[in-house]
């Protein structure tokens, strides 16, 4: 059997005696001896444990808390106020109502590394693999950049020393800002390997208030690096390098034919402006012609509806008034009974006793 776990039941058993001792002993010793006492055997533990095996690190020795109220070690944490307490601060006050939720310091230490360790799993470990990948593409588009850099300036540098100056500073703008960006990247990357350092650093301290201590900010910090964003798109392209080089070549090819294209469109213009010109004259008689047609006929037009309302207009058969507004409910002073009737002014006749009511009668008047 290996050695080890003798050597370990050897110093717990040690322990389990000494912690004995000291409960027998615990009413007439003050609590400071106590405390002595407890650093001497974990004192021992360490120097045992390093007589086995010399090629394990010692652990990080950490100076044992005690409660400021009652000067005892520290055996349970409150989860409301994040403190870690003794046993009279559950007895004694001030963590003796039921505002406080208390737990012992193992199980609040194992929940705690529980929570942590399964966010970084789920969150922070996820994270960190897209800014790795994030960060490849961006090293590989800039490999991209230098490619196409070197074949532009091949072509370059024989004829034109300016047009490899501009070519450097656009590389190197681009690449400024794709380094920068790696740079945010790599940064984001670092803290997330500080934090995850940090919690398992803390989870291997024996003394587990260091970590319940630093829990709350680990949790935040890992909780605010999940939700950071950061930039997917690369807006940075290789292909939009200056060719200036190419751009001059192929102006100068175009230059004969721009010349030729550009006299004969001056010529083109020049056959528009004057059949313009013709034409203008030509649509101005024409619409004048027009228009003076379309004032005929509406003239002609007044002239026939005029006559066709004087048609349509009524008039009185006894007195000849107009049916107007005025006398349509006014006194016919000529329709009488002695009256004779023999000058009358509409083709139609009215009914016989309507003679001598003294009312208009108004129908189509004698044409």
């Amino acid at each position: 059997m290996d050695p080890v776990p003798k050597k370990k039941k050897s110093v717990s058993s040690k322990q389990d005696k000494s912690q004995a001792g000291s409960v027998k002993s615990k009413k007439q010793q003050p609590p400071g001896e106590i405390l002595e006492q407890q650093n001497s055997q974990h004192d021992l533990q360490i120097d045992d444990h390093q007589q086995h095996d010399p090629f394990i690190p010692p652990p990080i020795q950490t100076q044992v808390k005690v409660c400021i109220h009652h000067n005892l070690p520290f055996q349970f944490f409150c989860e409301a106020c994040e403190d870690p307490i003794c046993q009279q601060c559950t007895i004694l006050g001030p963590h003796n109502t039921q505002l406080h939720r208390i737990n012992r310091l193992s199980d609040s230490f194992k929940l705690r590394c529980a929570k942590i360790e399964e966010s970084i799993k789920a969150n922070l470990l996820g994270k960190r693999e897209q800014l790795l990948a994030q960060i490849h593409r961006i090293e590989y588009r800039i490999e991209e950049i230098k490619y196409v850099k070197t074949i532009i300036e091949r072509d370059a540098r024989a004829e034109f020393g300016g047009v490899l100056e501009r070519l450097k500073q656009s590389e190197g703008q681009k690449l400024a800002i794709l380094s920068h960006e790696i740079s945010e990247l790599q940064r984001d990357l670092d803290k997330i390997n500080e934090v995850g350092s940090q919690f398992y650093d803390l989870k291997e301290i024996p003394d587990p208030c260091p970590f319940l201590l630093k829990s709350r900010n680990i949790y935040d910090l890992i909780e605010y690096m999940v939700a950071k964003p950061f930039k997917v798109q690369i807006d940075v392209y290789p292909y939009d390098l200056p060719r200036e080089l190419t751009e001059l070549r192929l102006q100068l090819q175009r230059a004969s034919a721009q010349q030729q294209l550009i006299e004969f469109k001056n010529e083109i213009i020049w056959k528009l402006l004057s059949e313009k010109q013709i034409d203008e004259e030509t649509i101005k008689q024409e619409l004048e012609r027009q228009a003076s047609e379309e004032i005929n006929e509406w003239s002609k037009l007044v002239d026939k509806f005029s006559q066709e309302l004087k048609k349509q207009q009524l008039v009185c058969y006894y007195c000849g008034c107009k049916m107007e507004k005025q006398y349509v409910n006014s006194v016919c002073a000529q329709n009488r009974q002695e009256q004779d009737y023999d000058k009358v002014f509409c083709n139609e006749q009215p009914p016989q006793n309507y003679h001598g009511t003294g009312r208009h009668y108004f129908a189509d008047p004698i044409l």
